[in-house]
């Protein structure tokens, strides 16, 4: 499998340090989302009464639970979050609508989808961007009122989208691809929805491939983008043109969804143990 190596020369830390895991915090139950607000990294559990494990970024403690009224986690899909707003979003693909939680207020709302809601990430402008994978679109939700602000719909070939994150430069990168899909990528898409470059194709473990594509994480100075390639036990770094960079796969088992902390350039990863030694997940925590 390979690792991150010293091979692209750059002042940003993300890409010239060698990354390193500092810790691997176990959940026990199912991790469904991982974001951070501040000093502070949310877990979302599924199948239990406090949903919503809360730890601090620090010393990795877990410091509270809070949980989500009339949110049922058999239904989530995702979790992000606004350090602007104080807020928490979770996709429910089910009901198709997102419940807002005000980290402030401790109040919740339900904002409508117009379609089956998966991943969620929020944008440079602080609205938020849901990847729909029924029909297989991007719809944006105004961060004040939470009504639509656009859909694009996706090039006819994006099968199964999970997730999505807009650039700096208006630019959307989306991964796509489970199981049998004949495409596992990741595209950078331009807002009339078709694909300007790509990064995978077939399903494999070579560089310049991928399998499962799960989820991304951007790095707001950088732009570089980190995927997580689930079936592969690694997370993949691009650059904002999709070019490889290097890969990491230490302590990796089915990497489903990650969370770049800026302050601390930390990359959290859940991954899916079920299926290993254990019951339950973990979050990995890599030092960039």
């Amino acid at each position: 499998m390979h690792s991150f190596s010293n091979a692209v020369i750059t002042d940003r830390p993300t890409v010239c340090v060698v990354p390193r895991v500092i810790k691997e915090i176990s959940t026990v139950k199912e991790v469904l989302g991982v974001t951070s607000v501040d000093d502070e990294l949310f877990a979302f559990l599924e199948h239990d009464v406090d949903q919503v494990a809360v730890y601090s970024i620090n010393d990795y403690q877990l410091v509270r639970h809070l949980s989500v009224p009339g949110l049922n986690s058999h239904h989530l899909n995702d979790m992000t979050s606004c350090v602007r707003y104080k807020c928490l979003y979770m996709s429910d693909f089910d009901n198709r609508c997102i419940h807002r939680y005000d980290l402030r207020r401790l109040a919740i709302m339900q904002w409508r989808v117009p379609g089956s809601p998966a991943g969620l990430s929020v944008t440079p402008s602080c609205n938020l961007l849901v990847t729909c994978h029924e029909p297989s679109k991007l719809v944006e939700l105004s961060a004040d009122s939470g009504q639509c602000v656009r859909e694009i719909t996706l090039q006819s070939d994006i099968v199964d989208p999970r997730h999505s994150v807009q650039l700096t430069t208006g630019e959307y990168v989306v991964c796509h691809g489970v199981g049998s899909d004949i495409l596992h990528r990741v595209c950078l898409v331009g807002d009339d929805g078709n694909v300007t470059r790509s990064y995978g194709g077939q399903l494999g473990s070579d560089v310049g491939q991928l399998n499962w594509p799960s989820h991304l994480a951007v790095d707001k100075d950088s732009q570089f983008i980190f995927v997580a390639d689930y079936c592969n036990d690694r997370v993949v770094l691009l650059c904002p043109t999709l070019q490889f960079v290097r890969c990491f796969s230490e302590k990796l088992s089915n990497p489903e969804r990650l969370c770049l902390h800026q302050a601390t350039q930390r990359l959290f990863v859940s991954q899916d143990n079920a299926s290993g030694q254990f019951r339950g997940d973990n979050v990995v925590v890599i030092q960039l």
